[in-house]
């Protein structure tokens, strides 16, 4: 019975607060008039990971005083593509405060509610062994505060939210962070300490939209979220504020994962986690040597590390396509060298030392074994192509000594002397062009888009081959030049390719340019541009992987993502690689779709609206000169 009365009366209280709230949504919305609602200028909210207090130490129990507001601000989402969003914050900073006590602290706790906010808050700390975690005792109106004490019962790492309806909803617009209760006499000293969280972000338009984003209570539902992010927004914790240590000191990172959805797997390329404080638990032994490890939404870890090698150490979810949707963090360590850990080439090992295998006989063999065909090889697998050529020599016809003793060819020692370039240049229809070279008894075909020959003149794609030899390709997407026996073959060209006619070939169009569009991991930016009749859009990728840029119906997975204006003909770029780019011109007015087909799946889709090109006037003669 005290049970049910102390159940009526939590149902009252709440009963009565909505109903003095005025008229509310699901999510604790109160409506404000639109006069009240304001749009600030965009601000960064990303936390800074080592904006956190100092270690408790070895004092004796007390009463801490925490005061936090819950304030709504527009702020960057994703600084490289001018991307905003509303967010749900504590201080207005995602995550919220880091939060620091000892077990045996007495918290006194105030959240206030900012009078500009439209959405009742509150805090529900998973440190709290309470109703709601406090979340019933702090819900609180825009323009309200409520404050309420607790005691720190349990060491370990904790995370705290927002506890007002929607719940999900709140926790994904950012309303979170982390409290840590110290053990007595506190951690183990480190050099570095770091607060990270990871969140989602839920919005109607995909990742890489300009603009203010709106949130998508549907795909939050679908456990579908457009970001992932670390401290609140993409590149927060890789280029603004990237983990800082030096060779030989140690790094403690107070992880959460504020969900509201995922399980995070937390792990950081080239680094081990020495210590892992598994769940945020202070009362359990960590682990040790740990490569990922696993929190769920709503949980915590300790991760610890060594800094034994400078560089730059990427963490990241190793649910790793979320990296593409923003979530990377970036460690740099500054110092010297340490090359008895890792360093280029083999390492020397004394005459009679034994050097076992730590792979099975069949795959060494399978390993150190020449195969029979040579495979394509090219400057995109990072193979210059001097380099290249050395390398396909066939183990089943080897050339004649006097061909292995000759220099490797050389395309810029070819162009250098043009009268040794003899081939044929030819338009493969797709932005392509195909350059067939006949050089000292080896063929050499080129691929480049019409417009990189000065800019990436070491990105083209190659193939050689020796008598005898057979030269397959290794890339199905590149179309392969098959040699079979050199000697054999000569030239079907009536005349020789000259320095100028391959710079020709291969240089930009000379229409004026209307639009650039970058290309991002996973998006055109910006997604639709409007230029005039005659003037061209170039493509350029911005991102580490490859993108196309395609218009032809024929070679994307639905026909209804692509259209262009009746009697034109359609564009399609070769695979452009990291720091290259593509070029059209646009001769026709209408409006043209294209897409990226490697990433269609994802919404890679643009659109160029072309205008027409305005009239000139006639103008008589007399007027023309001012008669």
């Amino acid at each position: 019975m005290e049970a049910n009365n102390r159940r009526g009366l939590v149902l009252l209280v709440l009963t009565s607060f909505f109903a003095l709230a005025g008229t509310t949504t699901c999510s604790g919305a109160v409506v404000r008039p639109s006069s009240q609602l304001s749009q600030p200028k965009a601000a960064d909210i990303a936390r800074d990971p080592s904006d956190l207090p100092p270690p408790v130490g070895d004092r004796a129990p007390g009463v801490v005083h925490v005061t936090l507001t819950a304030r709504e601000v527009v702020g960057v989402l994703d600084s490289t593509s001018g991307t905003t969003y509303r967010y749900w914050t504590f201080n207005g900073k995602v995550p919220g405060p880091f939060i620091r006590v000892r077990q045996g602290d007495t918290v006194v706790l105030t959240l206030n509610n900012d009078k500009n906010d439209t959405m009742v808050h509150s805090i529900d700390l998973h440190a709290v062994l309470g109703p709601g975690g406090g979340a019933v005792l702090s819900q609180v109106l825009p323009g309200g505060s409520k404050t309420f004490s607790f005691q720190a019962t349990t060491p370990g790492l904790f995370v705290y939210h927002c506890g007002t309806p929607m719940v999900a909803e709140h926790m994904a617009n950012g309303m979170y962070g982390l409290i840590l209760v110290e053990p007595p006499g506190g951690l183990p000293r480190v050099d570095h300490e770091y607060y990270v969280m990871q969140g989602e972000i839920y919005t109607t338009a995909p990742k890489g939209k300009s603009g203010l984003q709106q949130f998508s209570g549907s795909n939050l539902m679908q456990e579908n979220p457009e970001y992932f992010v670390y401290n609140g927004s993409v590149n927060a914790l890789s280029s603004e504020f990237p983990l800082q240590a030096n060779v030989g000191e140690t790094v403690r990172i107070f992880f959460g994962n504020a969900g509201p959805n995922a399980t995070a797997s937390e792990h950081m390329i080239g680094e081990i986690f020495t210590k892992v404080y598994a769940l945020g638990s202070l009362l359990t032994p960590p682990l040790a040597g740990v490569q990922t490890t696993t929190v769920p939404p709503g949980g915590a870890a300790i991760l610890e590390l060594k800094a034994e090698i400078p560089g730059k150490f990427s963490m990241m979810d190793h649910a790793i396509s979320r990296m593409e949707k923003g979530l990377l963090a970036v460690l740099e360590v500054k110092g010297p060298e340490n090359t008895a850990l890792i360093h280029a080439g083999p390492t020397p090992v004394p005459a009679g030392t034994p050097a076992p295998d730590g792979i099975t006989v069949a795959d060494t063999k399978a390993a150190t074994e020449t195969p029979a065909m040579i495979a394509v090889t090219s400057a995109e697998n990072g193979i210059s192509p001097g380099a290249a050529m050395d390398m396909t020599a066939s183990a089943t016809s080897p050339a004649s000594a006097e061909e292995s003793k000759a220099p490797a060819f050389s395309l810029k020692t070819a162009i250098d002397s043009p009268s040794s370039l003899v081939g044929c240049l030819t338009e493969l229809g797709d932005g392509r062009v195909m350059l067939r070279v006949y050089h000292s008894r080896k063929i050499i075909r080129l691929e480049a888009q019409p417009f990189q020959f000065e800019a990436n003149f070491d990105h083209l794609v190659h193939v050689t081959g020796h008598p005898g030899s057979v030269v397959a390709q290794e890339d199905p997407r590149i179309p392969s030049f098959v040699v079979d026996d050199v000697d054999s073959l000569t030239p079907s060209c009536a005349a020789p390719i000259s320095v100028a006619d391959l710079t020709k070939a291969l240089a930009p169009p000379t229409a004026p340019v209307g639009a650039t569009v970058t290309m991002g991991t996973m998006w055109f930016t910006p997604a639709t541009v409007t230029i005039t009749a005659g003037e061209q859009v170039v493509w350029k990728n911005t991102s580490t992987m490859y993108h196309n840029v395609v218009n032809d119906p024929a070679k994307v997975s639905a026909t209804l993502d692509v259209s262009r204006p009746s009697g034109t003909a359609p564009f399609a770029s070769h695979l452009l690689q990291p720091d290259s780019g593509f070029s059209w011109v646009f001769d026709r007015p209408g409006v043209y779709h294209y897409v990226c087909t490697l990433h269609e799946w994802a919404g890679m889709k643009g659109t160029v609206i072309v205008k027409p090109a305005p009239m000139i006037a006639s103008t008589p003669e007399k007027q023309v000169a001012g008669q």
